[in-house]
């Protein structure tokens, strides 16, 4: 790499470099529910806490915006105080030219969490549930002490953690919402396409294909946004958070039918922060980001398996930005274990409690990361 990518990749080992020996003065800020965070009432010390530590825990983009969103929020400090209410058409429109589709088949929102819950609120219900394996990526269909907000049919995930949607079916033949994350959070493995036509091809009449693509752009697996274009019965979320680095900066869309986006309008749509809508753009309009973040994130992936085999320990072939690891015990202990090393993961998720999940950050983070596994694993 060359030119601002050199002076990226620099930033990276720094960045790791960092975190790997900084000296904590306030409980890190984990990205995680559940967890209690103690920050000072200080911007800068809240700032300082995001790099007080290595966090692996999120999936975030170790690098952040990349270099064409950069240049463009350096520009933006004294418009900030502005909406931009009209840029997200524009962005809608930008990002349905670039992927075959009318700009009225794409909503974007200040992330995809609430068009996941919007889908799940107008599309479900307690006679026709939202159906999904699990573990996944669940959140924006739970409430209040992580009911359902409508009605669900969680199916556990098969010996090999895949998902397969005849199951699926089989176990909620009356939903009316199908949810499939692919590749899923947290095992990154990819539902093939061919399954997701066999699921379209079979589904109830009326029911709707929710496919979370958040970590598509990273993985092989062929997107579903061409059966948005043709019409079909399937509604597909986008985010800005993984690949293109903007998590803090909230930036999502939903692609569907008129239609479908439609139905979903007595829920609303928040105005995206204009900041975000600008990143997102220019992001877009850099041809080279996502091949060089794809190809960066699969030489950390792929040293970090190799190193796994190397060690004995199981992993699932993950295609997104984190893997889960078999650690033949309590993965909450093992993660309890490193973040007193200030290496902070994910931890275990349902039916997995001897995994731990970690997402990929720098070379030099992971290296921190496995030598401290080790530790924990003693």
């Amino acid at each position: 790499m060359t030119g601002s990518s050199d002076s990226l990749s620099r930033r990276m080992v720094m960045r790791g470099a960092m975190g790997a020996t900084a000296i904590v003065t306030a409980t890190p800020a984990l990205a995680q529910r559940g967890r209690k965070v103690d920050l000072p009432d200080d911007p800068a010390a809240m700032v300082a806490s995001l790099t007080d530590g290595i966090f692996l825990n999120s999936n975030e983009h170790p690098i952040g915006p990349g270099a064409a969103a950069l240049d463009a929020l350096a520009k933006l400090p004294p418009l900030s105080g502005r909406y931009g209410m009209a840029f997200a058409a524009k962005l809608e429109s930008l990002f349905a030219r670039q992927n075959g589709l009318s700009p009225t088949q794409v909503q974007v929102h200040p992330g995809s969490f609430m068009p996941l819950r919007s889908v799940a609120l107008t599309y479900s219900s307690t006679d026709r549930p939202i159906a999904y394996f699990e573990p996944t990526f669940d959140q924006g269909f739970l409430g209040l002490g992580n009911q359902s907000v409508t009605r669900s049919v969680a199916v556990p995930l098969s010996g090999d953690f895949a998902g397969n949607p005849r199951t699926l079916l089989a176990a909620a033949p009356d939903a009316g919402v199908y949810y499939l994350c692919n590749p899923n959070n947290p095992t990154g493995l990819v539902t093939a396409r061919a399954d997701i036509d066999w699921l379209l091809a079979n589904k109830p009449k009326g029911a709707i294909l929710l496919i979370d693509e958040a970590y598509i752009d990273f993985s092989d697996a062929r997107t579903c946004l061409d059966l948005v274009a043709s019409g079909a019965d399937v509604l597909v979320t986008r985010t800005f958070s993984k690949i293109y680095g903007l998590a803090g900066l909230r930036c999502g869309l939903i692609a569907g039918r008129k239609d479908l986006l439609d139905g979903m309008a007595r829920y609303g749509t928040n105005i995206t922060p204009m900041p975000a809508v600008i990143a997102a753009e220019a992001s877009l309009l850099d041809p080279t980001l996502l091949p060089m973040r794809k190809a960066e994130n699969k030489a950390v992936r792929d040293d970090l398996y190799r190193w796994l085999d190397a060690q004995g320990l199981r992993y699932l072939p993950s295609q997104a930005s984190f893997a889960m690891i078999h650690v033949g015990r309590s993965g909450a202990d093992v993660t309890a274990a490193l973040a007193a090393q200030k290496i902070y993961i994910g931890g275990p998720r349902k039916y997995m409690d001897d995994w731990v999940r970690v997402s990929f950050g720098t070379p030099v983070e992971m290296q921190a990361f496995k030598a401290r596994l080790l530790k924990a694993l003693a």
